[in-house]
């Protein structure tokens, strides 16, 4: 394999740092995942109040950020408050995903993720995400190049089961990533045919952590306590990767370190500064409606604040229903916050929903 020396990379540009930070891939951690449209810095920050051992960006293009297009740029903002951050690319030319991950760690990410997995059309068509799951060569050649440009930064990937179920070939990519230097390996396990319908199969992701020497992190279908112990139990993982499941309740890291008595190990790891961890609330999930309000209008202010209230407010549209999805008149409100335009008028209907509650108590 071009650049490799016995199939293992080695880098030769260093960032001064990031050898002081310790292995974020030892866990036991939660991971918020890379959502497009939705994992933004206000998101990533609220999730890691709740207790998010580390997140990733929205899907970055290798092409717009080697460019340095002000829109791809954006992605890869961090604010204060937010833990260990990594940066997740996806494009199918080995030079432009080496030289964007470069760009990339300039902002000092804790890691760089390559995305191997997205089903979406889009970037199916460009030949990224899914699609190299049918060239694992080229997976390889892109994991070599990027490990090898920004080494000791830590570099990881996102896969999939396969293309389909007859061209099944995770275990395949595993190795070829672990060969070229990758950290750690993200499974989703479905099939790019699926998308994201049917169960996720979590014997994949056990079977892989068996075939591999470094860490698996299992993904796919967590959407509560009871399920994230199923995952754990079913694949021995002790890093496990939320997506959907934390779309309008970022306070599920908190519910699942709650309900199973999680022990924490952020002190030793040295995951997040002093600075930072005094920053974030003791672990807590909302208790009822009202609480869900109040994190609501939060994620609002800050939204309206980073993107400008034009883009915030427009954006916001799609959360509304997940956030408060559990009030019985939400279709109401949902119709009139999707339709408001400026903070103002969603701050007045999340105060009419305040009411509404206090008069029913």
């Amino acid at each position: 394999m071009s650049g490799c020396n016995g199939g293992r990379c080695f880098g030769n540009r260093l960032y001064p740092g990031y050898n002081r930070m310790k292995n974020i891939f030892t866990g036991p951690a939660l991971c918020l995942a890379p959502l497009a449209g939705y994992s933004d810095a206000a998101f990533r920050l609220l999730c890691f109040e709740f207790g998010a051992d580390f997140a990733l960006t929205e899907m970055v293009s290798a092409e717009g950020l080697k460019r340095e297009t002000p829109r791809t740029v954006k992605l890869i903002r961090k604010i204060d408050g937010e833990g260990p951050v990594g940066i997740q690319l996806f494009g199918s030319n080995a030079s432009s995903m080496a030289e964007a991950a470069e760009v990339a760690a300039a902002v000092r990410p804790a890691f760089i993720d390559l995305n191997f997995g997205c089903p979406v059309k889009k970037v199916v068509r460009k030949n990224g995400g899914a699609r190299l799951m049918r060239n694992l060569n080229l997976i390889g050649e892109i994991a070599c190049a990027v490990v090898n440009r920004v080494a000791p930064l830590q570099v990881t990937a996102k896969i999939r089961s396969g293309w389909n179920r007859e061209e099944e070939n995770y275990t395949e990519a595993g190795h070829i990533l672990q060969d070229a230097g990758v950290s750690a390996v993200t499974l989703h396990p479905r099939y790019r045919s699926q998308a994201f319908k049917g169960e996720a199969d979590w014997s994949h992701i056990a079977r892989l952590r068996e075939e591999l020497d470094i860490p698996v992190i299992a993904n796919g279908d967590v959407k509560s306590v009871e399920e994230y112990r199923k995952i754990v139990g079913i694949t021995g993982c002790n890093i496990v990767m939320i997506g959907r499941g934390a779309v309008g309740k970022p306070w599920i890291f908190a519910e699942i370190k709650e309900g199973t008595k999680w022990i924490c190990e952020k002190e030793e790891r040295e995951l997040i500064s002093p600075e930072e961890k005094r920053k974030m609330p003791g672990l807590k999930a909302p208790s009822g409606i009202m609480e869900k309000i109040d994190i609501l209008e939060r994620f609002v202010r800050m939204e309206v604040e980073l993107k400008g209230e034009d883009l915030a407010i427009l954006q916001m549209r799609k959360r509304y229903r997940s956030f408060i999805r559990d009030h019985y008149r939400m279709k109401d409100y949902r119709n009139r916050l999707s339709h408001s335009e400026k903070l103002d008028d969603v701050l007045i209907i999340l105060d009419e929903i305040r009411e509404e509650i206090r008069s029913n108590e």
